[in-house]
């Protein structure tokens, strides 16, 4: 499990190789110095927004993040404090209410506490706490009495308390992390990059303020020239948005291959559809969590080139992976990161000094097996709501089995001796890319984050996609 995605040695080929469907228009020098120009800025300008409403068609939407572009656009050197206040002002827009504020509020308290006494023992590991605190909050409010109409009010307070906390965990806990990192030192800031205005998830697109400032565009030109990525990348998103359709409409629509869920749903039934269905549906389902993954993540990406940061993108061409390793690299690049810079690293730099191999291991299962767990058992923080701490464990066991096994996979993986990759194109790129798709469509089984149905049903259903019916 490598800290940076694995990008594998370019050798040029043919004249055909170096075609592309979207031009490297940051190259051409006559549209970058087009771009450093006011009227420039703002032709530009206009492009990304008319791409962006195809996502964000609601005016509510987008307006409010157009409006944030074209500010930081013609005043790049108010760049953070811009990024600060859009911030604030289009997540206040979105929740609708103020309460949003009060975990960043306490982030910042926890950040400035850190800061404040760094030799003390909440100052020596606020990583650790945080994740403690935010676990032992989860387990107060599921403990809590379902009473009376009143009591029923403090509970929902506590919930949304706890949900609140855990939205804004893994931004807290960057900001903890790069806590003496010199580009932390400005708190606003700092907060200014949590649940950023252009977009993200629970897992920080990209990581931290440090990060950020690390990627900055330090001139016009550069600024120019990420900007131009953040066009293409967008770009990208659409293109990607129209193939996910018409794949849907063809494979879906005119073949009426099962979504996988409804195969899943089928075999629990015993009503099960053909084994070669049942692979159908798995194998589309790779390819389609591949395309919902890259057109999020590319559109969040592009906004934030936009804004001046040249952040690499989310999902980077996982279909060229040789390795099933390789693959986890390339298709969540920033969950990779959390969970590298989060649970990889400090097993990986404590225990097992003395023995490389154990120490690989040990440090990728903390990170793709418990991290995992660990990620998504907090983050869906409603179900605990719903059924309880116990049931939420128990209905956690097929996801928990995922994790296992992909932890497993990836660390033999890493642990098998590496060859010099083959040149042709079945030995080289056919046959390895398949191999990591037949790996992760078995694993996909196990995959769903639903917990509808227990782990046996699961095993029943991988063992009808081989023929084997009990």
């Amino acid at each position: 499990m490598n800290a940076t995605a694995v990008v594998p040695p370019q050798v040029p080929t043919n004249p055909l190789s170096q075609l592309r469907l979207i031009p490297r228009i940051e190259t051409y020098p006559k549209l970058l110095d087009f771009a450093q120009t006011h009227s420039g800025k703002v032709a530009i300008w206009s492009v990304f927004v008319a791409g962006l409403i195809y996502f964000l068609r609601s005016t509510r939407d987008w307006l409010p993040v157009a409006i944030a572009l074209l500010l930081i656009s013609v005043l790049p050197r108010y760049r953070w404090m811009l990024v600060a206040l859009s911030t604030l002002v289009i997540t206040g827009l979105q929740s609708g209410s103020l309460t949003f504020v009060a975990a960043p509020a306490f982030g910042a308290v926890l950040f400035c506490c850190a800061r404040r006494w760094p030799d003390s023992e909440f100052g020596r590991k606020p990583v650790r706490y945080l994740l403690l605190g935010c676990t032992l909050l989860l387990v107060v409010c599921s403990a809590l009495p379902r009473g009376p109409a009143q009591s029923r009010s403090t509970l929902l307070l506590a919930w949304n308390a706890a949900g609140l906390a855990v939205t804004y965990m893994w931004f807290v806990g960057y900001a903890l992390m790069d806590r003496s990192s010199k580009p932390s030192k400005d708190l606003p800031l700092e907060v200014g990059s949590w649940w950023p205005f252009w977009g993200s998830t629970t897992t920080p697109f990209p990581k931290g303020a440090a990060y950020l400032r690390r990627i900055e565009a330090q001139n016009a030109e550069q600024f120019a020239v990420t900007q131009l990525k953040g066009v293409k990348l967008l770009a990208w998103a659409i293109a990607l948005e129209l193939l996910f359709r018409a794949w849907i409409f063809v494979f879906h629509g005119y073949f009426h291959i099962p979504w996988a869920a409804e195969a899943l749903t089928r075999s629990v039934q015993r009503q099960p559809f053909s084994w070669y269905v049942c692979w159908a549906s798995q194998i589309l389902a790779f390819f389609e969590l591949i395309f919902r993954f890259a057109i999020f993540g590319h559109r969040c990406i592009a906004c934030c080139r936009f804004a001046g940061f040249n952040a690499l993108r989310n999902t980077y061409r996982p279909l060229s992976s040789r390795t099933v390793n390789e693959f986890f690299n390339r298709f969540y690049f920033y969950f990779k990161e959390l969970l590298v810079d989060f649970f990889f690293y400090p097993v990986f730099f404590r225990y097992f000094k003395r023995h490389p191999r154990l120490r690989l291991v040990t440090a990728t299962f903390a990170a793709a097996a418990f991290g995992n767990m660990f990620f998504h058992f907090t983050r869906d923080y409603w179900i605990i709501q719903r059924v309880g701490l116990v049931n939420a464990v128990i209905n956690f066991q097929v996801f928990a089995f995922y994790c296992v096994a992909l932890a497993t996979a990836l660390s033999i993986s890493q642990l098998r001796k590496r060859k010099a990759p083959h040149t042709g194109l079945l030995r080289g790129r056919i046959l390895p890319s398949a191999w990591v798709l037949f790996v992760y469509c078995i694993l996909g089984v196990f995959g769903a984050t639903t917990r509808e149905y227990p782990l046996t049903e699961h095993f029943r259903f991988l063992g009808h996609m081989f023929g084997l019916n009990w």
